[in-house]
């Protein structure tokens, strides 16, 4: 028993690190794609790609739909994650997680304010973060937020085919508000990718941080329910 839970531990360190390794390459991307467009630089692919995508239009209620699902639900999910890890005694996390949610917002309006790159359909009178396109704020929060749910569900004892589910859905989901907000024509595709790429950080900040042994795992047995893997 003892040998199979060094075994747990080394593949919980392993899956841990490798959550790391994401975050840090998300952020390197990142950097280098914010870096190209703050100077210009013109992005491979990205009016082809633009060009192909508003083709579809004639399904702008469906974009429309998928667009609108990636947007308001999210912030209500973000923030009553927050309170169900509170109220369920997870109180570390919960700053964790709250901490990330306001790290990635100011974030995302502070590159957007700094690349200052108008929509495909140009420029658009509003608040901060409508103006402009890039980085797509649905496409991070996104991948955040239903990435962190993901990662949550994936620690527990629950059943395999629920997690995966879950996962997949997310995916599959996060792809398709991407799609649409380029079929829409109020993102380039590489407003989308640097979305996704933040999102990656934020999500694998917050797999790293509440790993096995890390000060936000701390005290951490119940979940209404869910059993944490790993945790006694």
């Amino acid at each position: 028993m003892r040998e199979q839970g060094r075994s747990i531990d080394r593949a919980d360190n392993r899956v841990a690190a490798a959550w790391l390794a994401i975050a840090v390459a998300s952020l390197i991307g990142a950097s280098v794609l914010t870096v190209a467009l703050y100077n210009h630089v013109p992005i491979p692919g990205d009016v082809s790609i633009l060009a192909f995508a508003t083709s579809f239009g004639g399904a702008e209620l469906l974009w429309n739909v998928l667009s609108e699902m990636g947007n308001y639900p999210m912030i209500p999910i973000g923030l009553g994650f927050v309170v169900w890890l509170w109220r369920t005694k997870h109180h570390r996390e919960a700053v964790l997680v709250a901490i990330i949610l306001a790290t990635a917002t100011i974030s995302s309006e502070a590159v957007k304010a700094i690349v200052a790159r108008d929509r495909p359909t140009g420029p658009v009178p509003g608040i901060p973060g409508v103006v402009y396109s890039y980085p797509s704020g649905h496409a991070l929060e996104d991948v955040m937020i239903l990435g962190m749910l993901s990662v949550r569900l994936w620690r527990s004892d629950q059943a395999r085919w629920l997690k995966v589910g879950f996962a997949v859905l997310a995916t599959v989901l996060c792809l398709l508000i991407g799609a649409a907000r380029v079929a829409l024509d109020v993102h380039y595709p590489s407003d989308i990718l640097a979305g996704f790429l933040g999102g990656l950080v934020f999500l694998g900040w917050y797999a790293w941080g509440t790993r096995e042994g890390a000060w936000a795992a701390r005290p951490g047995t119940s979940v209404s329910g869910f059993h944490v893997l790993g945790h006694t």
